[in-house]
């Protein structure tokens, strides 16, 4: 189980003019190819690790007049799900630089697109909070100082079955099982900061719907309120979140849910608090053959209310960048109670393991 960052990183992709005069199409990509050794898994460790195809990703991104189309698709090994969209949706700019997206959308909660610098992404993607995308609209407005976004989130990944084999092969870790997330509002407040040297940002995000057992015909529901902050001072880069959610499942055991994407799911404790801290520091190269070099350390916990223990993520990284287009992650993740990385299925709602667990992987990738 792995998750995959952005491909969309390359600034100026190659430019398709349809009409000098009107529409404009961007199609870019990436390639990538992926090392794991988990040192909790004696199979992998006796071969050495092993290494494999990650994904080809494909970004189209169009636009005509106050109109404008964006689809990033993934084309994945089966075991990871396959052909999955990521992100997609058809947008309207304003004059003010207000815009409302309609599609596949980013959920407005957290440090956006992500609390990480990581390939892997932290503690709270694989609870459901980060780099998490929905079928519904946004409305997005931005200022100098002030930004703020409201969405509802009609549900997750719709894809017109209930067949728990199929509903994981996502993107987004979102519930499943017996339970669906439908009819959500998510909205965020951010007041920007900047000097010459620093740009802060300090954020504020709420969001609650319903849980629908499609088995029992109940329904349920969530919320989550998150306090979040970003800092850019020169080479270093940090982002930190607390929030606290609760899911209220209306099923034979409403202390945990089950979540999944990747074509894997695991359960997750229905109620929890998360605090994450993010920190990146940066070397630019002014050379042809190697453009970057980024040292990285997150760490995030999830305290859960069931009086057990609680669950842990450790990502000590580097990434260099090389020949512009070019993109390396090298990272050793370690996790506590964490279906991830070495626990079971159930590890982010029990605590039947109470180890901590390792692997080291590495990302190539090429963005075009």
């Amino acid at each position: 189980m792995y998750s995959q960052k952005s491909i969309n990183t390359i600034a100026e992709p190659d430019t398709i003019v349809i009409d000098s005069e009107k529409p404009k199409l961007n199609i870019h990509g990436a390639f990538r190819v992926h090392y794991k050794n988990e040192f909790y898994n004696e199979t992998s460790t006796k071969q050495g690790g092993r290494f494999g195809f990650d994904l080809c990703g494909l970004v189209i991104n169009s636009s005509y007049k106050r109109l404008k189309l964006f689809a990033d698709m993934r084309f994945m090994p089966a075991s990871s799900g396959g052909t999955m969209l990521k992100e997609g949706w058809v947008s309207y700019n304003f004059k003010n630089g207000d815009d409302i997206q309609v599609g596949l959308v980013q959920d407005p909660f957290g440090n956006l697109d992500y609390n990480s610098y990581s390939w892997f992404l932290g503690i709270g993607y694989g609870l459901g909070f980060e780099g998490k995308y929905g079928m519904g609209a946004k409305y997005h407005h931005k200022k100098k100082k002030w930004d703020w976004q409201i969405a509802f989130i009609k549900s997750g990944m719709e894809t017109f079955t209930e067949d728990p084999d199929l509903r994981d092969n996502q993107w987004s870790a979102g519930v499943l099982g017996d339970n669906k997330e439908i009819n959500q509002l998510s909205g965020q407040v951010l007041y920007k900061m900047k000097t010459t040297s620093a740009s802060h940002t300090i954020g504020v995000s709420a969001k609650a719907g319903q849980l629908y057992n499609f088995i029992d015909d109940r329904m349920g529901d969530q919320n989550a309120f998150a306090v979040h902050y970003h800092l850019d001072y020169k080479r270093w880069g940090i982002k930190a979140e607390a929030y606290k959610y609760q899911f209220n499942s209306k099923t034979t055991n409403p202390e945990y849910v089950d979540i999944g994407s990747f074509n894997y799911t695991y359960q997750v404790a229905s109620k929890g608090n998360v605090y994450a801290l993010s920190a990146r520091y940066s070397i630019p190269f002014k050379n042809k053959t190697i453009n970057e070099i980024a040292f990285y350390s997150e760490y995030g916990f999830l305290d859960k209310k069931q009086d057990i223990k609680p669950s842990q993520m450790l990502t000590n990284g580097i990434m260099l960048r090389a020949a512009d287009n070019i993109f390396i992650y090298a990272e050793y993740v370690a996790g506590y109670n964490h279906p991830f990385l070495g626990g079971d299925q159930a590890s982010l709602y029990n605590s039947v393991d109470n180890k901590w667990h390792a692997r080291f992987q590495c990302n190539i990738g090429y963005y075009f």
